[in-house]
């Protein structure tokens, strides 16, 4: 007999200590699976199709769109531009998930931002050409020549939300609805040192990458979570503060919205306009650029992603509203705005590698407030 060896309960209860721990193990990962796993959408059971037979996704086709948008260009003619987007043969998405993704909004950038992190969206180094009110002689003399990033001293941080009236104090204040990971933000900051910058953006995850960069720490911004379409009484998490909370009145010279009218629900377009107006001083200027009614972006979506007039669901669930020169005029102007500037701009944006020229259509705005 060999007394060395376990007797079978002792191995039984081995076995278990090992089992238990391999199941604590994988709860533990298939609950970090679940905090990463995105929000649901309507498209859920379609790109499961998608993926096991692509042939039985219906998918409008690009090229015929490529093709409609250019000869549309050429000849002046939008009338088969509007056909394609009166999607006579495509039903509006159930009103059930038209609610969910209109309040359910910070959920699915939340995601997207988890996702793609700070790596998505590029530098707006265009703003200093676009918008040359906001920059100092020697860069509207140059517009295109290189900026250096910000440096940062050691001992330097950004200011808390008590001493905002201070050092914004003698600055040209610009406040950045939307600002995502700070792609519009950062190279206004490089471009014109006499600038003050406020951001905010609905979802937190965003604005903790924009003050994880070191030129966060430059002293000249403040960033923080905002739901731009509520006031201080309806903001979503404790984290989010609305604008008067954070943004003394009549302080900032501009405001900045770089296609976040887009991702808002329209019916809250409005209520936008009329947060930042409380915030502009009089005579202050609100610069607007987004995704223009009839821009390839918008013909190429396929039938299921439509909501209803010129707004649509992308796959992950944002929202992508294409604006209008006359709807983006009539919303400013009944919020007490005055239009210094309201156009399309149209260009061609060509793919190297294939050589496929795209057409694509902003709209650029700028609009005063009125005393």
């Amino acid at each position: 007999m060999n007394l060395d060896a376990p007797c079978p309960g002792e191995e039984l209860a081995a076995l278990l200590r090992i089992y238990s721990s391999r199941c604590s193990q994988r709860g533990r990962s298939d609950r970090g699976r679940d905090r990463r796993r995105p929000p649901k959408t309507h498209l859920h059971a379609e790109l499961v199709r998608k993926r096991r037979d692509p042939g039985r996704s219906p998918k409008r086709n690009v090229q015929e769109a490529l093709a409609t948008l250019l000869a549309s260009a050429e000849s002046g003619d939008a009338a088969a531009v509007e056909q394609l987007l009166a999607r006579t043969s495509d039903e509006p998405v159930c009103e059930e998930w038209q609610v969910r993704y209109k309040a359910g909004a910070q959920a699915y950038w939340n995601h997207f931002y988890s996702e793609k992190t700070v790596n998505f969206f590029k530098d707006r180094h265009y703003l200093r050409e676009e918008f040359p009110e906001l920059m100092p002689d020697e860069v509207r003399a140059d517009p295109r020549s290189w900026v250096d990033n910000l440096e940062i001293a050691a001992n330097q941080g950004p200011p808390d939300a008590s001493e905002l009236p201070a050092v914004m104090d003698g600055h040209l204040v610009i406040l950045e609805i939307g600002c995502a990971v700070g792609n519009g933000l950062m190279p206004l900051l490089r471009a014109n040192p006499n600038i003050f910058g406020l951001a905010c953006d609905l979802s937190p995850v965003a604005v903790q990458f924009l003050k994880d960069k070191a030129e966060y720490r430059c002293g000249r911004c403040f960033a923080f979570p905002c739901d731009v379409t509520r006031d201080s009484g309806g903001q979503p998490t404790p984290e989010h503060h609305s604008l008067e909370e954070i943004v003394p009145k009549d302080s900032v010279d501009f405001a900045t919205l770089l296609f976040v009218l887009s991702a808002i629900d329209p019916a809250f377009h409005r209520s936008v306009a009329a947060q930042i107006r409380g915030r502009l001083r009089p005579g202050g200027v609100a610069l607007v650029r987004d995704y223009g009614r009839g821009d390839l972006a918008q013909v190429r979506f396929a039938p299921g992603h439509w909501l209803g007039g010129d707004l649509y669901v992308r796959g992950d669930g944002t929202l992508a509203h294409f604006q209008t020169t006359e709807g983006l005029t009539a919303i400013f102007n009944a919020e007490g705005f005055e239009t210094l500037e309201c156009s399309y701009r149209r260009t061609e944006v060509v793919n190297r590698g294939t050589g496929v020229r795209m057409p694509r259509v902003w709209v650029q705005a700028k609009f005063r407030r009125q005393e």
